[in-house]
């Protein structure tokens, strides 16, 4: 018998990253924009450090270039997201 599960130990740090992703919709919706941005920002921020120190196994859903590509990518747009959202003037 196949099996194509994969152990759930290995998921944790994509699930992660999903659902903080995730709950970026309600936030922006319900609290406000700059919030929502932030959080995107922060659930970058994560992808980045998580892929950066955790084994290429446990990064499953992270893993999509090298090591050294991936980080420098969620990196780079985490700070985007981040100064971009705080760029954004808040309704008055």
């Amino acid at each position: 018998m196949v099996r194509w599960e994969v152990p759930p130990t290995r998921r944790l740090a994509f699930v992660a990253v999903l659902v903080l992703t995730a709950a970026v919709v309600p936030v922006t919706l319900l609290i406000g924009f700059r919030e929502g941005g932030y959080l995107l920002a922060v659930a970058l921020g994560l992808a980045a450090a998580l892929r950066a120190v955790l084994p290429d196994k446990y990064c499953l859903g992270l893993l999509v270039r090298t090591r050294l590509v991936d980080v420098l990518t969620a990196g780079s747009l985490a700070v985007a997201v981040g100064v971009v959202t705080g760029l954004v003037p808040t309704s008055a």
